[in-house]
């Protein structure tokens, strides 16, 4: 099986941000700048093109992965057997229950951040450094234990979505600015959450939480 940490914001708080997110209307939907719509890039310096079109989007702008499925990514574990994973759930419980509770809020938007970034990200607010100590302390477990674990850096941020071939500049605008006006409640980062996935399905197919691993109390 595949395995990954994740921290799972409570269901009210992403509520918040799913709401944000879903007011802003699709270009369709209004009078946008014609002839501009974005596309992804596949090298370069990352990030989405512009390209000329007389015809309108026929697609959603935006793809959103339903609620069951929002989570603020850690790392990953790759593909893990069974008597691995128990010996990585054991070093991850037992540090999980050493490190504080930090209090965040999502208040804030990044998109399209880095080469190869496709996602539309709302940041958080808060005692972040914190959130940090988290993000940075999973990985260093993993790593003592031998085990492979991604090198990418842990960002404290929730991705509410992914463009399409057929999301358009101003929807983009619209949607990152809304996100950016977000103000949502202070809510406390209790657990790390270990979730798996079958070998065989891709990286967006069905996951599930294996555990979730409660912070220090003290």
């Amino acid at each position: 099986m595949r395995l990954f940490a994740a921290i799972v914001p409570p269901r009210d708080v992403l509520k918040e941000v799913v709401v944000v997110v879903d007011s802003v209307r699709s270009t369709l939907d209004v009078d946008p700048e014609p002839g501009k719509w974005w596309r992804r890039r596949q090298s370069g310096k990352g990030g989405a093109d512009v390209r000329e079109s007389t015809n309108p989007p026929a697609n959603k702008e935006l793809d959103r992965p339903p609620i069951e499925r929002m989570h603020i990514p850690i790392t990953s574990f790759g593909n893990v057997t069974l008597g691995d994973s128990i010996k990585l759930a054991d070093a991850l419980r037992a540090n999980a229950a050493s490190w504080s509770r930090p209090q965040v809020r999502f208040a804030g938007a990044a998109a399209l951040e880095f080469p190869g970034d496709e996602s539309i990200w709302a940041t958080l607010d808060g005692d972040v450094d914190g959130l940090k100590v988290v993000g940075r302390g999973v990985p260093d477990v993993v790593k003592r234990l031998g085990f492979f674990v991604d090198r990418r850096v842990f960002r404290p941020w929730l991705s509410v979505g992914t463009i399409t071939d057929e999301t358009t500049a101003p929807y983009l605008e619209r949607l990152v600015a809304a996100i950016e006006g977000l103000e949502g409640r202070t809510w406390t980062v209790d657990a790390v959450s270990l979730m798996k996935r079958p070998a065989e399905a891709e990286a967006g197919d069905t996951f599930e939480e294996m555990e979730r691993m409660p912070l220090s109390e003290g």
